[in-house]
């Protein structure tokens, strides 16, 4: 995809304003949210701006600007729907500057607990639809993953809504992912792939940060409970631990499980944590001169793209961790149009191990290339590699 300015519309109130001078929208595999801030300097739309301080829904759009500029709406890819947290004018002599920053639909249940529900209780239910049992704001939930239904959900007073949700997803080992519509979905990465590679020292990439660490990796997940019923060991001293061979060193990790979960559900649990761990160990930092991959498609979180830096002997998937697209109109340097991306072994999010090719890109931080947790999620879920979790 060649690398093209873009021309980002927000739509208030049927108000579309455009002209901005910086833009940065933050998207993550791990955020339920998507984060944006946005600033224009003597903008001709100062008067409409004064709708985005009234709350408004608002929805922000791209489009490459292909010779075109700017002038009237005619759509583009949403990028968020969502509100204003934050407004402000700064206003001298002959300037007039109105910055917002915001997130999108799911930001006020991140911040808030549900005060609507009649008991706080949801019972054998699968996530998506305990999510949409207790969603008073209207954010919307989807799953493209199987969910099993869980015996009962119970809200804590005082947690925020997400809190109370990512608990269970944590279990679960799936994600919960903000969606440019403001919903949010259930998911795991590793299910769609972007268009084209990332090569080192070729178009569209500029600068790289390659980080292979052992610091988040351990040799053993121990993870111990307490049955809320039952009063033999089995039910008072719950343990199950997840071993990562590819280590090397005794570096241990003691997880005390939230909630009344089953010897198997503790075993899922340590064996997610074990896997986001060990894929942990690789992560490349890098920015590329476009929004967008060779198919034209905005980089999406969760997606897997080939990257290959043969110095470094990377050649193999990573997975889309995070995307914060910017654009910047100066007059001097620091402008232009870029997308800095957060790649990492898809484990790390509950994806598939990535595909080796020549010289393998897990070197000493990928761990064993052999495991899958997305595809053993089942009752009778096959965790493989080798690794295996055991009662100790």
């Amino acid at each position: 995809m060649p690398s093209l300015p873009e021309i980002v519309t927000l739509v208030v109130d049927g108000q579309a304003l455009q002209g901005w001078q910086t833009v940065a929208v933050t998207r993550a595999a791990e955020a339920a949210a998507i984060h944006f801030s946005l600033a224009a300097s003597n903008p001709a739309w100062s008067a409409q701006a004064k709708l985005l301080r009234r709350g408004r829904l608002l929805e922000i759009y791209t489009s490459p600007d292909a010779g075109q500029g700017m002038g009237s709406f005619s759509g583009g890819d949403l990028l968020c729907t969502g509100h204003v947290d934050e407004y402000e004018v700064e206003s001298a002599v002959g300037t007039h500057e109105v910055g917002i920053s915001g997130r999108s639909k799911a930001g006020d249940a991140i911040d808030c607990p549900p005060v609507r529900h009649k008991t706080g209780l949801v019972e054998n239910k699968d996530l998506k639809d305990v999510a949409t049992e207790f969603d008073e704001w209207k954010i919307g939930f989807q799953a493209d993953v199987a969910l099993p239904k869980l015996p009962e959900v119970q809200l804590v007073p005082g947690q925020s809504m997400f809190q109370v949700l990512e608990r269970e997803a944590r279990h679960l080992g799936v994600l919960l992912t903000g969606q440019p519509d403001g919903s949010v979905k259930i998911t795991r990465a590793g299910s769609n792939r972007h268009a084209g590679a990332l090569v080192h020292g070729e178009p569209p990439c500029g600068r790289w940060k390659l980080n292979i660490s052992i610091r988040n990796k351990r040799s053993a997940v121990h993870v111990r409970g307490q049955r809320s019923s039952g009063t033999d060991r089995e039910s008072l001293r719950q343990e199950e631990v997840a071993r990562d061979g590819s280590v090397g060193r005794h570096r241990p990790y003691i997880l005390f499980n939230e909630g009344d979960h089953t010897s198997k559900e503790l075993k899922r649990r340590g064996q997610w944590e074990r896997l986001r761990r060990s894929g942990s160990g690789i992560s490349i930092a890098l920015r590329v001169s476009t929004w967008r991959d060779d198919g034209g498609q905005l980089w999406q979180p969760g997606h897997l793209v080939p990257v290959v830096w043969d110095e470094e002997e990377i050649d193999q998937d990573l997975a889309v961790k995070s995307v914060t697209y910017n654009q910047a109109v100066t007059d001097g340097e620091g402008g232009g149009t870029w997308a800095d991306l957060t790649l990492v072994d898809p484990r790390t999010l509950g994806g598939k191990a990535a595909g080796s090719g020549s010289g393998s890109g897990a070197g000493g931080g990928g761990g064993s290339e052999s495991e899958d947790f997305a595809g053993g999620l089942g009752d009778d879920a096959d965790f493989g590699g080798g690794n295996t979790s055991e009662s100790e």
